[in-house]
């Protein structure tokens, strides 16, 4: 089954999305080594927060590649695992872009809220749904169940 412009589109946003996090995780170790860093005042504590800002960045880039990988692959775990982590995210994005109240609304976070919504919503679109669960029922039987059931057939012939 060849895949659609919006299954690429798609699984090309998802890539870009996942490198865009581990840049930015890979920006925020790479600061620890920045000697405007080791020389300003608590160097200690500005260190400790950059490396836990990019392990929370890093682990969600992370599921973000297993689930274009599973994508690539044409595979309805890929699929569903990119789903359910950018649904994750932009939940999360959004909670924080209003928990100070709607009258405090942080827009830089909006926007990260937003990109993940709208890649949720380009998943869920029919053609690209579609594609991976057609491909999930169309997946070749492995060849040892075949022959354990022609075997039996030929058993109760």
């Amino acid at each position: 089954m060849k895949r659609s412009g919006w299954v690429t589109g798609a699984m090309v946003l998802q890539f870009l999305l996942a490198l865009f996090m581990t840049a930015l995780s890979t920006y925020l170790l790479f600061l620890t080594r920045t000697a405007y860093i080791h020389n300003g005042a608590e160097s200690v504590e500005a260190i400790s927060g950059l490396k836990i800002a990019s392990a929370t960045i890093g682990f969600p880039a992370l599921a973000l590649w297993a689930g274009w990988f599973g994508m690539w692959k044409r595979k309805l775990w890929g699929w569903w695992a990119a789903v359910i982590i950018n649904l994750g995210l932009a939940g999360i994005f959004l909670y924080s872009m209003a928990d100070d109240g709607w009258r405090n609304i942080d827009w830089e976070v909006a926007e990260f809220a937003a990109v993940f919504v709208l890649l949720s919503l380009f998943l869920l679109l029919p053609p690209v749904r579609g594609f991976y669960w057609k491909a999930a029922r169309a997946a070749p039987v492995p060849e040892a169940l075949c022959h354990r059931d022609t075997k039996a057939r030929r058993r109760k012939a």
